[in-house]
């Protein structure tokens, strides 16, 4: 004698949801590109390469450096040129002696000019040499602090360039991809990581005929494949308004209420997002239903039910009519039973009755 799985007609809270896939989703994704050409090289922590996929990072953390030899070289020079500079302006200035001798010479004139012993034209003189020399040291003090200026704006620069030879982590989050090898020469713009933040979002996708039913702030009930034996709950933040060209789906945005803690961007699974509830009503497992058809074992014989279905999810289905309270319905094998035939009955377990939302 066959024997029939069987699970019983119970009441509960039916509710009607739109179906949907889910797929865990991180809510930034940052690109990181090369700022210069040149041989790039893996910082210790990501030598592996692909191997290091996964490795968390901090914002700014070194993640390789592209050589460049030539700025490297010119950059030495010019903190040299730089430092010799800058002794130089440490020392009095070239015309700066002469200067103090010539106004020595004007003071000591200043004082002897009254009296007729010196003529008045050689002071006068004495004065134009003072002030000629005053012009000469400032314009040496002039060209003193612009050639300064022109060094230190020189080594900034190749210090900038530099730095830009040096690629960092931009935001917190994990290494999700490495798109270059170790010593591998690359160009400006060629993209060389993608780092992903750690805080995750739902992406739920949708039938076209399904979603204008959606609206943000609805609950959804979500099922990942990952953690088969638990159901989280997501509420759903946005709508994005276009369809995808290909698939025709629409993509839902939902926030999950109770991620686990090992929660991974890429883990897919599946959803229902709820739209109404019926209370008190009767609820037959869903894998029950072929269409509208349900076999009954009643008396140790199977019996065919035609059943008014209702408000549907993956794991009940409302019963308007066909079945009664207690009765016990068929849900594995259905096609290798027939109605009239005897079988033995073996209860099997199902989810948790839904609650309301």
């Amino acid at each position: 004698m066959p024997v029939a799985e069987v699970a019983t007609v119970r009441r509960g809270t039916a509710i009607s949801a739109v179906y949907g896939t889910a797929r865990i989703e991180p809510a930034f994704v940052v690109h990181v590109r090369a700022q210069n050409s040149g041989f790039i090289q893996l910082a210790e922590p990501f030598s592996a390469g692909r191997g290091a996929i996964g490795k968390s990072v901090e914002k700014g953390q070194l993640l390789a450096t592209i050589a460049d030899e030539t700025t490297a070289r010119q950059l030495k020079q010019a903190r040299a040129d730089l430092d010799a500079a800058m002794q130089r302006a440490e020392l009095a200035l070239p015309s700066s002696e002469l200067l103090k001798a010539a106004e020595d010479n004007l003071q000591r004139l200043e004082k002897v000019v009254s009296s007729g012993s010196v003529p008045v034209v050689e002071y006068e003189k004495a004065k134009s040499e003072a002030k000629r020399l005053r012009g000469v040291v400032e314009t040496e003090r002039i060209e003193r602090d612009r050639n300064l200026n022109a060094l230190g704006e020189a080594a900034k620069k190749l210090e900038a360039q530099m730095k830009s030879a040096e690629v960092q982590a931009p935001i917190d989050g994990l290494l999700t991809n490495v798109q270059t090898i170790d010593g591998e020469l690359v160009s400006d713009g060629n993209e060389l990581f993608t780092v992903s933040s750690r805080k995750n979002y739902v992406r739920g996708e949708v039938n076209e005929e399904d979603v204008g039913e959606v609206q943000p702030g609805m609950k959804a009930k979500l099922q990942l494949y990952a953690y088969r034996t638990r159901t989280f709950t997501a509420r759903v933040t946005s709508i994005q308004p276009a369809a995808d060209p290909t698939t025709q789906r629409y993509t839902i945005v939902l926030e999950m209420e109770n991620p686990p803690d090992n929660l991974m961007a890429g883990m897919t699974g599946e959803m229902n997002i709820i739209t109404g509830t019926h209370q008190n009503v009767l609820l037959v497992p869903t894998r029950a239903l072929i269409v509208d058809q349900a076999l009954v074992v009643k008396r140790g014989v199977v019996r065919s039910r035609t059943v008014q279905v209702g408000f549907r999810t993956l794991d009940f289905a409302e019963a308007v009519s066909g079945l009664s309270e207690g009765n016990r319905v068929v849900v594995s094998n259905q096609d290798k039973l027939r109605p009239g035939e005897p079988v033995r009955q073996r209860m099997v377990s199902v989810p948790p009755l839904p609650k309301e939302p």
